[in-house]
């Protein structure tokens, strides 16, 4: 069994909205939003929107918090590597100067040997161009080929890097040379 209920439509009373639920106070068709099946369509909207708005707002609170803990992180392994660099660029900039230092002593401790290098090769091309103007009356020439011997061994030893050795090679070949000069 079923029953019906109807209501009386006057003057004044508006009419029953299809599908039921209270009628508008202006009359009129239904709009979207009216009645129960409307309002609860848009409070769920709502409540879903605000859902979606606090989670993306915690999300980029989680995020911002990570970042800046990363970012503290960071800050603390950097700091002994910055301080290791530091101490790096110091001992560079020691070892840089220390490195000027030694090439300043190797100036100065190569000058006399480079004079001297000059003054022998200068000795020997002397005694090429007199060894080819003499002729072989008056000079001993195994004197002359022993003076000559010497000074190219101390000139060999002096180019690479043995000083003492070219200096005494020096010093014992003025000795064999002296007595060649002129009427010797």
């Amino acid at each position: 069994m079923t029953t019906e209920v109807t209501t009386p439509v006057g003057r004044g009373a508006p009419a029953p909205r299809p599908g039921g639920g209270p009628p508008r106070a202006g009359g009129g068709p239904p709009r979207a939003g009216d009645g129960p099946s409307g309002a609860g369509r848009l409070r769920g909207r709502r409540l879903v929107a605000g859902v979606v708005i606090l989670g993306l707002g915690a999300g980029l609170v989680v995020g911002h918090e990570r970042t800046q803990a990363e970012r503290r992180a960071a800050g603390v392994s950097l700091a002994p590597a910055l301080r290791q660099l530091h101490r790096a660029q110091a001992d560079l900039a020691g070892a840089r100067r220390r490195l000027a230092r030694a090439r300043d002593r190797s100036r100065a401790v190569s000058r006399p040997f480079d004079v001297a290098e000059a003054s022998l090769s200068s000795a020997q091309a002397e005694v090429a161009r007199d060894d080819a103007g003499i002729s072989s009356d008056g000079v001993d020439r195994g004197r002359l080929d022993d003076c000559v011997s010497r000074v190219e061994q101390a000139l060999n030893q002096l180019a690479v890097g043995q000083t003492a050795g070219g200096l005494s090679s020096l010093r014992a070949s003025s000795s064999s040379c002296a007595g060649l000069g002129a009427g010797g």
